[in-house]
């Protein structure tokens, strides 16, 4: 079990990315604070650079992105506390490649949506 806080504006900004990015899938880092519990304030939304039909069911992010981000936080008093990304027309749980790449100790956060909207948010970790 988890025992994790997402501030409303962290999910809310999750959504509206899931949704602008639907059928394909969206990724991004989850910033904040690791102490007894897990404290997500804010994301930093990645591009996903898996293209063509692939995008729909796989995501990468860009390494150089994930390093800028360590910068720009490095005297904010946040940290990287996982990651999130989409699952376009499917449920909230992790893919295989999914569990292959999780990084223990890192929360993901996992969004089922829709043609209508997000449907379903789950927070995993290894």
């Amino acid at each position: 079990m988890i025992n994790i806080h997402i501030c409303e504006k962290a999910t809310e900004r999750m959504v509206l990315a899931a949704r602008q990015a639907y059928p394909q899938e969206c990724c991004g880092i989850l910033l904040g604070k690791k102490e007894d519990s897990i404290t997500v304030s804010d994301i930093r939304k990645a591009n996903n650079l898996v293209t063509g039909a692939q995008n729909r069911c796989h995501f990468e992010m860009d390494p150089m992105f994930l390093y800028q981000v360590e910068r720009e936080i490095e005297r904010s008093g946040l940290e990287i506390v996982g990651f999130y990304h989409s699952h376009p027309d499917c449920k909230a749980v992790p893919s295989e490649q999914d569990l292959h790449y999780m990084i223990p100790g890192l929360v993901y956060a996992i969004l089922s949506v829709t043609k209508d909207g997000v449907a379903d948010i789950q927070y995993f970790q290894k």
